[in-house]
């Protein structure tokens, strides 16, 4: 996965060819693991923990895996040239998604129920398994209304739990910026600011200054796996997120968030009270390959916001406005695009280059 990451932020694709190999040589022997004889399922030694839920099922989070990473080798494949291995892991991850479907998803419950529910259905959103016509299951709902019920899981599995984050360690990767995506800014907000067990705020209380291997105990006191909270503040409430290769072309698609949640750092467990507000100014930047991104807005009385864009040298930026459907004051040199809308809000979406840029909206 790192040498996607890296290719994707910064540009360097050098370990594609280095490692690809030795990826090859790996998945050979994960191949050996997931057979139709044994139903493609392979229960692996180590799995998740440290979510509200049910520990996730290894086999579920196994197989995910191995199919994400004959997608990944299919891709680089056809990059470098290499089309028969390539053509190997297409076929492969197809077969495997077929089975993945077929053994874990629940037609009668539309979703992904083996192991803990919310991690499982989150890897599936991110990894590109949700089952629905016209691919797997001819007759079904779309792709589209099954993503869209499974975020709609995601969310109501928080709620239901008083605002508590549900997600495992895997899940907890990609679940803040899906729901910020299909409109659940306020309940991933509320999650990340709710006190009491599990949650950031808790671990806060009890002193912690790093991330947690458990919530509510240091066993290792700097785990990476809960961080993605970190991403979700500059890539969806600042709304800064690549749309091509290191940052050559960018988003700015801030989104909004309406629901009062708790607003100060918590004296100790016990304070649980923290003066509930709205979220009213949101401030962020990156310093990419070609320089620094930045996105801040604040909420004016009244129910507008002021959005200042900053874009790099050599970039080229959609920036999205959130209008409810009144005026946008446009700044010179961003032209319009279009109307749209994302996460359930109304936008008008322009484009920029190089430069700083006022919205008032």
């Amino acid at each position: 996965m790192i040498p996607r990451e890296l290719h994707r932020y910064y540009g360097n694709s050098g370990l594609f060819a280095e490692l690809y190999d030795r990826q090859d040589a790996l998945l050979a022997s994960y191949e050996t693991l997931f057979t139709a004889a044994d139903d493609y399922k392979f229960e692996a030694s180590l799995g998740a923990y440290s979510g509200a839920e049910a520990p996730g099922s290894n086999a579920v989070i196994s197989l995910a895996f191995s199919i994400h990473f004959g997608d990944y080798m299919d891709e680089i494949g056809r990059a470098l040239g290499r089309s028969e291995r390539a053509a190997h892991y297409a076929r492969l991850a197809g077969t495997l998604r077929r089975a993945f479907i077929a053994d874990y998803w629940d037609a009668a419950q539309g979703s992904f129920t083996q192991g803990s529910v919310s991690s499982e259905n989150t890897l599936v959103l991110a990894l590109d398994l949700v089952s629905g016509d016209p691919r797997h299951l001819s007759g079904a709902k779309t792709l589209a209304e099954n993503r869209k019920a499974l975020v709609e899981l995601l969310a109501d599995r928080i709620t239901a739990a008083d605002h508590h984050i549900q997600n495992d360690m895997y899940g907890s990767r990609c679940e803040f910026n899906i729901l910020s995506e299909y409109g659940y800014t306020d309940v991933a907000l509320r999650a990340v600011t709710q006190t009491g067990v599990p949650g950031y705020v808790y671990q806060i209380a009890k002193g912690a200054t790093s991330l947690w291997e458990q919530w509510t105990d240091r066993l290792s006191v700097d785990h990476h796996y809960r961080s993605n909270v970190a991403t979700w503040f500059y890539q969806s409430l600042a709304g800064i997120k690549p749309t091509s290769t290191a940052y050559r072309t960018l988003r700015i698609r801030p989104y909004i968030p309406a629901a009062a949640v708790n607003s100060r750092v918590p004296e100790n467990t016990d304070d649980t009270v923290l003066s509930p507000a709205t979220l009213d100014h949101v401030s962020a930047s990156i310093d990419t390959v070609r320089r620094r991104v930045a996105s801040e807005w604040r909420r004016r009385p009244g129910g507008g916001i002021d959005l200042a864009v900053t874009v790099p040298y050599n970039t080229e930026a959609e920036i999205w406005v959130p209008t409810q459907g009144r005026p946008v004051t446009v700044p010179g040199g961003a032209s319009f695009v279009r109307d749209d809308t994302s996460g359930g809000a109304v936008h008008k979406v322009y484009r920029a280059r190089a430069g700083s840029y006022r919205f008032h909206a």
